[in-house]
């Protein structure tokens, strides 16, 4: 017969409580196991890309001017380390700010959008035709406003970030429940508090959503600029690789776009699944 200590640890593993504490336990368990899966599948892909890509190059034997592989943009990138590092750098700074911009004014305008039926009869069209427009046709603009120096490239890609911003702020603030928005009422909670404590809560996921849009938009948009106007940054790389034919380095930069856009996109997805826990609670 056990003895009374015994049957009481017995009953305590039992207990819901220490079932619910298992499955607490076990819960980040899995899900740095599902990261890491992913992650390895993640990188498969692009490593089985770039196997293709170099195989199709190898067979068809392209010419160099027409189509090189991630071989030759590889060595281009170890060739000159410093040159490709210092122009992602100013690439990165002109998208980060366009950003970051971009969430600023989005969120606002989003906000203003749903809070206020005037600025959304009034805004709202005008903001879907600007939308419409072409961004390398509004580059030339921003160049006249602010100049060929940074300025120019980083409110290139906060015009280009801002509109998914916009969008799926209205969208969340605009989705919550009927439910929620009838406690506030029963409870006589007032609209900041309603606001801030209900709305924007329930709208975060969408704007995380809209925000891994931006960050890539973000990349491209600065490049955009540097098209136009620039004397630096990956931009500049890409055309005057294009103006001396020089494949390798222009692959070698899209390659340097590509892996920014997307640790840029990770890190706002990791940032969106710290600050939006509930979002995953049930997988």
């Amino acid at each position: 017969m056990a003895s009374p200590e015994v049957r009481s640890d017995r009953l305590r593993q039992s207990s819901p409580e220490a079932a619910l504490d298992g499955r607490a336990t076990s819960r980040p368990t899995r899900l740095s196991r599902d990261s890491i899966v992913a992650g390895a599948k993640a990188v498969a892909g692009i490593v089985g890309i770039f196997v293709v890509w170099q195989l199709l190059v190898t067979i068809i034997a392209p010419p160099e001017f027409l189509l090189v592989g991630p071989v030759s943009a590889f060595a281009e990138l170890i060739e000159r380390p410093g040159y490709f590092a210092s122009n992602t750098f100013v690439t990165l700074q002109e998208a980060l700010a366009g950003f970051a911009l971009g969430t600023a004014l989005g969120v606002l305008c989003g906000a203003a959008l749903h809070y206020s039926s005037t600025v959304r009869s009034f805004l709202y069209p005008a903001l879907i035709a600007i939308d419409t427009i072409p961004k390398v046709a509004l580059a030339p603009l921003f160049i006249v406003w602010f100049g060929f120096g940074f300025e120019s490239k980083a409110f290139v890609a906060m015009a280009i970030a801002f509109f998914p911003l916009v969008i799926n702020t209205y969208d969340g603030l605009s989705s919550v429940p009927h439910e929620l928005q009838e406690l506030a009422r029963i409870n006589k909670a007032s609209q900041w508090k309603k606001m801030t404590k209900i709305e924007f809560i329930y709208a975060i996921p969408s704007i995380f959503s809209g925000a891994k849009i931006s960050i890539s938009l973000a990349v491209g948009g600065a490049v955009v600029g540097e098209f136009i106007a620039g004397s630096k940054g990956l931009g500049y790389v890409i055309l005057l690789a294009n103006s001396q034919v020089d494949l390798p380095s222009m692959f070698a930069a899209f390659i340097v776009l590509a892996a920014i856009a997307l640790a840029l996109f990770f890190i706002v997805d990791f940032a969106g699944r710290k600050l939006v826990p509930w979002k995953n609670h049930a997988k």
